[in-house]
């Protein structure tokens, strides 16, 4: 199974996000082998993200580093408003892996 497979699916065996974005992948320039990955999450507004980023990065179990962002819906909306900010960015570049009712 595929790296972003297998992360959608640990994500969604722990919590119900609404949306997971892989925005960062970090290869090796000869075998392009995955190294390390960045993966937004984005949550209900009742969320408790500490608990949660807590129980993800002891669900998730890779051959690499995998580095969690976690965001409430609110905290999305509002951020990702201001095309200067990293929620912003992370919706310009990265790649919807799980989208709610998509």
């Amino acid at each position: 199974m595929a790296f972003a497979d297998e992360i959608t699916q640990t994500i969604r065996g722990v919590c119900r996000p609404l949306a997971i974005i892989l925005y960062g992948e970090k290869r090796t320039l000869s075998t392009d082998k995955l190294k390390a990955a960045s993966v937004c999450i984005i949550v209900p507004n009742d969320t408790d993200k500490h608990a949660l980023q807590h129980t993800l990065y002891l669900a998730i179990v890779a051959d690499v580093p995998v580095n969690l962002t976690l965001y409430t819906v609110q905290e999305w909306d509002a951020l990702t408003e201001d095309e200067t900010s990293y929620a912003a960015w992370i919706r310009r570049k990265g790649r919807v892996l799980y989208e709610q009712g998509a």
